[in-house]
């Protein structure tokens, strides 16, 4: 006997999207059928007329993070309850190297963080920030424990030590790890930063001009030739930018592995928002851009040469960001794990730009596959983890920050009246989130033992 059945939805599956019934048992998904013919189960739950969906896989979260002396405001309780009442279930944070640390503890610190907290599955990168001969040499042993992804941060440091990295580029290669870079050129970013402050344009108006998209895109030209050089894959974060995202169109079609990412912000804002009273709440590392540069990413999510899209999830209070004195010291980052999903069905699906098949690609699919957990996550497939959302494609939500889960005490999206809000969330075949309200034991969720990065990931499934 089956523990679940879900029964009368339409389902997204690799197969298609369609009506389809989908049996659960010992957490797992056990049995896709169609509408009628599952076997008896313990217990039954009604979703005609609504969309089942895999649980959303966010690869790019900072939960509890230190930074500009002091810590994000959303800890792995918080920060994974949000993700899982907007359907998320599996996230992949940045586990930071200390100076002069290994990344070993770097790793053992951020599962402290994680332990007897998260909600929902979880798994690490590593934002290598030290590239000594020491922390290269761990790089091997890192990914044999399941931590395959290692974060470049292109516009902290990074051209005094470029040979370094260009050696920890070479060894991540060797090891079947994925590199995720953050693309800003900091000569670049410094040169505009200096010139706007020696003219007295230091509010966050003028935030946008310091980090130009040419900062996005020179930095990732120069990426797109060490990674070449040095035999390794890329993936890039958060891209703002058209030009960009059409540097990286000629690499992939020269042949080389190239995996991009954009985030929820470059979609459904613009640099205007500086302009607020208020507009330090929008500042992200990019900046916001401009109309044509979001118009150029919505093709590019459509057209594949974006593969996911995450949130960069780094939440505050109203009052931090807004304390800065000038833009240079504005924290970066924002809450919108559990908008994610949501606004991408509003925004991208019923508006007609994209698919909802492209839309789970995007959100599920894609990261599992990229990050080493598919076809264990990221998909409703027969054996995969029982992480499932019950989606009504019909329901109206205004986002207003005093309902969401974060404790940040605002939200980007303030306002924003979206169609389609999930029901209910599944994580191995547990309901955590019933109608918005969580009801899910801390720590519930599993550190991830994530693949090493396979470049077929489009067409085959990784192997650990």
């Amino acid at each position: 006997m089956l523990d679940l059945a879900i029964v009368g939805a339409t389902a997204v599956t690799p197969s298609g999207v369609g009506p389809a019934d989908v049996g659960v048992r010992v957490g797992k998904i056990a049995q896709i059928a169609p509408s009628g013919t599952l076997e008896p189960a313990a217990r039954t739950i009604d979703a005609r007329g609504m969309l089942l969906l895999p649980g959303a896989v966010d690869p790019h979260t900072h939960l509890d993070a230190e930074m500009f002396n002091t810590s994000t405001i959303d800890d792995f309780e918080s920060g994974t309850v949000a993700a899982a009442a907007g359907g998320v279930t599996t996230i992949v944070d940045y586990a930071f190297q200390a100076a002069g640390g290994t990344l070993e503890q770097a790793v053992e610190k951020w599962r402290a963080k994680a332990s007897g907290k998260a909600i929902i599955d979880y798994g690490f990168h590593i934002a290598l920030l030290d590239p000594s001969p020491e922390a290269i040499a761990e790089i091997p042993r890192a990914v044999e424990r399941g931590v395959t992804s290692f974060k470049i941060f292109m516009m902290q440091g990074f051209e005094a030590r470029a040979r370094d990295y260009l050696r920890a580029f070479r060894v991540a290669g060797e090891s079947g790890a994925l590199l995720a870079i953050h693309a800003e050129d900091e000569h670049l970013i410094g040169f505009c930063t200096e010139r706007l402050l020696a003219a007295g344009k230091s509010g966050v108006a003028h935030f946008g001009a310091s980090r130009p998209p040419l900062s996005e895109s020179a930095a990732v030209r120069r990426a797109l030739a060490m990674t070449e050089l040095a035999n390794a894959p890329a993936y890039f974060v958060h891209l703002s930018s058209g030009d960009a995202i059409a540097d990286i169109r000629r690499a992939r079609a020269n042949g080389q592995v190239v995996l991009t990412e954009t985030r929820p912000i470059y979609l459904y804002l613009t640099e205007e928002r500086f302009l607020e009273p208020e507009g330090a709440k929008y500042v992200g590392y990019p900046p916001l851009r401009n109309a044509a540069n979001r118009d150029a990413i919505w093709t590019a999510l459509a057209d594949g040469s974006v593969d996911v899209v995450a949130t960069d999830h780094c939440s505050w209070k109203l009052e931090r960001k807004l304390a800065a004195d000038r833009f240079t010291r504005i924290v970066p980052g924002m809450s919108n794990l559990e908008t994610l999903v949501p606004m991408l069905f509003s925004e991208g699906v019923v508006k007609g730009r994209i698919t909802l098949a492209r839309m789970v690609e995007l959100v599920a699919t894609n990261p599992a596959k990229i990050f080493g957990m598919y076809p264990q996550k990221g998909a409703i497939v027969e054996q995969a983890d029982a992480d499932l959302v019950i989606f009504d494609p019909n329901r109206k939500v205004i986002i207003k920050s005093g309902e969401m889960h974060s404790r940040s005490d605002y939200d980007p999206f303030e306002g924003f009246e979206i169609t389609g809000w999930p029901t209910m969330t599944l994580s191995r075949g547990e309901t955590i989130v019933v109608d918005r309200k969580e009801q899910a034991r801390r720590g519930r969720g599993k550190f991830m033992h994530r693949a090493r990065f396979s470049p077929a990931w489009r067409s085959s499934p990784n192997l650990a």
